[in-house]
């Protein structure tokens, strides 16, 4: 049976951090944002940012990073919109 959950890498404060998420990771995030919604959103054009920053932070934190909900926020509002784009499709390459 081929694996269904693909090894991203995510950088975050000039760090390379690489996740391939668990069914226990995804139940977490789901905890508190719809998946499948999300990627609607991103999708349409219509990004809720505080819910892409939830998932980028656990994300992150389960891959070592040591980062909050709210900095990766910031990041997302003030950074790049490219490096944000690309950080959106990979999570979303990870999950699906």
């Amino acid at each position: 049976m081929a694996a269904v959950f693909r090894e991203v890498s995510l950088g975050w404060g000039g760090e390379q951090y690489n996740i391939t998420p668990t069914m226990a990771v995804l139940n977490r995030i789901e905890q508190d944002v719809s998946l499948s919604r999300l990627a609607h959103r991103l999708a349409t054009g219509d990004p809720p940012l505080s819910q892409l920053a939830t998932v980028i932070g656990v994300m992150l934190r389960e891959a070592g990073a040591t980062v909050t909900d709210e900095e990766v926020y910031q990041e997302l509002m003030l950074g790049e919109s490219d490096a944000v784009q690309d950080m959106a499709g990979a999570v979303m390459l990870a999950v699906f």
